[in-house]
């Protein structure tokens, strides 16, 4: 079956080869996730899923990474691949760049480059967008007298401007479709980026126009949208319009500010969160790197999920308004709920981040930081005590709210200290609260309890970003879920494990024999598995499996070939990220083998490989038995073969199960 994406050639195996070698996974996946080491290896919450406990390991000696909880991982390549959502070349590209490699590629063919993958051409667009914006704030009039004067009232520093790349669109109708479209730009994906818009007659309008620009960027840098600040004073306008939602941009899994402080979050394990993009960038000028913003948006579990990735302690910043606080605190039960350690930065009345920060200068803006910040729950409980005071029906709604917040966290030792507290302050029998604690948690393990939906957060199970893959990966994947419902099942899962010793020791000599007219051929073990195989007239079931024997077979005679590297550098991307995968599970094989005879597959390769040879000899032997004993029920032909057949198939069972340790067979 052919399962090679029509991308698997545009990169040479050199090039990728190179990439690996220079690509630290540490050093990779550090930019996206904060890694603390254990043992030889480091740990941290995977990117891929939502977790409260660290299943993410990445080992620095084998330059590979796997999170054991949602299975997703691979070497370097692959973790671009899946964080970026680029193909196979394209994160080859990605580290060739970082890593300063020079990287060539052949000349994709017409029917390639018309199928090119639509989120790289947006994210190409959004760059010359970017650049145009910032070219008119700097050389057009307009710019200068209205888009840097704005800057400037609002006191951001060159150097601010050009760190977060701000911009200006002209009060055109359609300047920047015009100049885009001169470039070659294609009309739909202006539209799909939402840089612009298609009127009733057809004609592209801009949709920043008349607005200085903040642009998005995602995790890794990428421009994933825009904001705009209208400068008219048009009544009928929107202050603040952002690009719409897209195949590159959901708004509910991006905080604008998160590329610039990731570093500093993880420095000083703390991230501050703001409510927009001015009070990002005056914080920033400020000293305050560590700062994101929700743009305006309640928070939401995506976001959530992109801060405790970098770490477990946030603070809140809020102006006086009492109402806006309100509205604010209920979407942070689900900061509670992941775990995270949460305080509260009450700004003075009619203050925001912004005007605050602007006020004062960075050395008295940092030390009020320091010294105003709350625990949360101790806030929310004086703030609701205020309104509920002399009110018996408000205080008991008091006791709710404070319990229902309570209840979601997830660490039982910190439950028991709020609770204590929450009573003291409260004024009320730690019991009764700790009652109503247990009750709402019960009622959430069986489902009966209401859980708050979180507000602009339409991520569902099913909606991690992840891109379907090209239909022949998606084909390949349903063949393979096939036969593993199938009654083939037991047969492939010994084929995992001849696999893993080709990937893992192919190129290793296992034993000497006579072969080819040498009376001491060094055997490799990749060699040996494939010679019992073909003695058999036994091939793989699985796909994958049998595409890595046949490149072994076309290769492992090829000078200075190691298995391991082949494999992991393959361009196949199918074929790499699986070697990855049985790579990562190796320490596996000399547990489920450690009673035989006290072999270790390092120690004494020929033992073990043999071992798993006679296993999966044994493994086929019962599936065909199995298939004989359906013919015998309802036979096809002389029952006599059959049962010939069938006899040389027992025989052959015991004789394996005997090489094997004298298994009892049923």
């Amino acid at each position: 079956m052919g399962f090679e994406t029509s991308n698997r050639a545009m990169t040479d195996q050199t090039t990728i080869e190179r990439v690996l070698d220079a690509a630290n996974i540490v050093d990779v996946v550090s930019q996206f996730v904060t890694l603390r080491k254990r043992g030889v290896n480091f740990v941290g919450l995977c990117p891929f899923h939502n977790e409260k406990t660290p299943s993410f390991y990445v080992s620095p000696s084998k330059g590979i990474c796997k999170c054991f909880s949602c299975g997703k991982g691979g070497n370097a390549i692959h973790f671009i691949m899946e964080h970026e959502q680029l193909s196979f070349p394209q994160a080859v590209e990605w580290l060739a760049v970082k890593y300063g490699i020079p990287f060539s590629r052949r000349e994709m063919t017409p029917e390639e480059k018309m199928h090119q993958d639509e989120r790289e051409s947006m994210f190409i667009l959004n760059e010359f967008a970017r650049d145009w914006f910032r070219k008119m704030l700097y050389d057009s009039d307009a710019g200068k007298a209205i888009g840097q004067a704005y800057f400037r009232k609002r006191g951001f520093r060159d150097d601010i401007i050009g760190k977060f790349q701000l911009g200006y669109s002209p009060d055109n109708a359609d300047a920047l479709a015009r100049e885009a479209l001169s470039k070659g730009y294609r009309r739909d994906y202006l539209i799909s980026t939402g840089l612009c818009y298609e009127r009733d007659d057809k004609s592209l309008r801009d949709r920043f126009r008349g607005r200085v620009i903040f642009p998005v960027h995602s995790v890794s840098g990428k421009i994933v949208a825009f904001g705009g600040r209208i400068m008219s004073s048009e009544a009928k306008v929107a202050k603040y319009v952002n690009s719409p939602e897209s195949v590159i941009y959901r708004k509910s899994n991006e905080l604008y500010g998160l590329y610039f402080a990731r570093q500093e979050i993880v420095r000083q394990d703390r991230c501050f969160l703001v409510e927009g993009y001015a009070d990002v960038i005056s914080m920033h000028q400020a000293g305050v790197p560590n700062v994101v913003a929700s743009s305006g948006t309640s928070l939401t579990s995506g976001q959530i999920r992109l801060i405790h990735r970098f770490t477990n302690n946030i603070t809140v910043l809020y102006d006086g308004d009492k109402a806006g606080i309100k509205a604010s605190i209920r979407g942070i039960d689900m900061l509670l709920e992941e775990g995270m350690n949460i305080k509260v930065l009450l700004l003075p009345d009619g203050e925001d981040p912004d005007s605050f920060s602007r006020g004062r200068s960075a050395t008295e803006f940092q030390e009020y930081l320091e010294s105003h910040q709350e625990d949360f729950i101790r806030f929310k409980v004086r703030l609701l005590m205020d309104e509920a005071a002399g009110d018996p029906i408000k205080r008991s709604t008091l006791i709710k709210d404070i319990t229902a917040s309570i209840s979601v966290i997830p660490d039982q030792v910190v439950r028991a200290v709020y609770i204590r507290e929450c009573s003291q302050l409260m004024q009320i029998d730690e019991r009764m609260l700790i009652s109503e604690v247990n009750t709402l948690q019960r009622g959430r393990s069986t489902g009966t309890a209401a859980k708050p939906a979180p507000a602009n957060d339409t991520e569902t199970e099913d909606e991690t970003g992840e891109e379907k893959m090209n239909d022949p990966v998606e084909e390949l994947r349903k063949t393979i879920r096939t036969l593993l419902r199938s009654d083939k099942a037991g047969v492939i899962d010994k084929e995992k494990l001849l696999a893993r010793m080709i990937v893992r020791y192919g190129e290793r000599v296992c034993c000497y024999t006579p072969y080819n007219g040498q009376d001491e051929y060094p055997m490799k073990v990749g060699e040996y598995i494939m010679g019992c195989m073909k003695n058999d007239g036994l091939s793989f079931c699985h796909p994958v499996y049998n595409r890595i024997a046949s490149l072994y077979d076309e290769h492992f005679q090829d000078d200075g070939f190691v298995s391991e590297r082949f494999f992991l550098s393959n361009p196949d991307s199918v074929v790499s990220l699986t070697a990855a995968s049985l790579i990562e599970e190796r320490y596996q094989l000399s547990s489920f083998y450690k009673d035989i005879r006290g072999l270790k597959d390092e120690d004494n390769l020929f033992g073990i490989t043999s071992h798993i040879v006679a296993d999966y000899q044994l493994a086929v032997v019962n599936y065909n038995i199995r298939q004989m004993e359906n013919r015998l029920k309802n036979p096809d032909g002389d029952i006599t073969v059959i049962m010939k057949e069938y006899q040389a198939l027992l025989e052959s069972r015991n004789s394996l199960a005997h090489k094997l340790g004298d298994r009892i067979v049923t």
